[in-house]
């Protein structure tokens, strides 16, 4: 079995031209707020999925340092067979597991407080991005 290979995207005016082991060369359209596909692999047309930039919050604590919290970003699969995601949705990721004393409670409680903020906001430009008014 050969190694995977990355994709070699092209870009063009609001499209990038993809490789799929299925339909081969595809040129799809390109939302503004993709990162692109540089990093991706060759896969099928149903696996391509445009992501924009990754939104993280963590805490900091005296027990456990640095503590990832949230990961959310932007998603897009627009050809997917299961589940098709014509209009853009987010990808949320929160996590925590820990048992903190006063100080690395509050810690925790502001990191809550600033990953609810960043997932508002990109409630805010979802909501721009779907074309739904509040």
């Amino acid at each position: 079995m050969s190694e995977p290979r990355k994709q070699s995207p092209r870009y063009r005016d609001r499209t990038v031209i993809l490789n799929t082991l299925d339909h081969g060369e595809v040129t799809v359209p390109e939302p503004a707020w993709c990162i692109g596909h540089d990093d991706d692999l060759v896969g099928y047309l149903a696996d391509i999925t445009h992501n924009g930039p990754v939104i993280t919050a963590d805490a900091v604590t005296a027990r456990y340092g640095r503590t990832p919290l949230l990961e959310a970003r932007i998603s897009q699969a627009p050809h997917g067979e299961i589940r098709p995601e014509p209009l853009p949705l987010l990808y949320v990721h929160l996590d925590v597991d820990a048992t903190v004393a006063t100080e690395d409670g509050r810690n925790l409680t502001r990191a809550l407080r600033a990953a609810a903020n960043r997932l508002d906001r990109a409630l805010d430009e979802l909501t721009h991005l779907r074309g739904e008014g509040r």
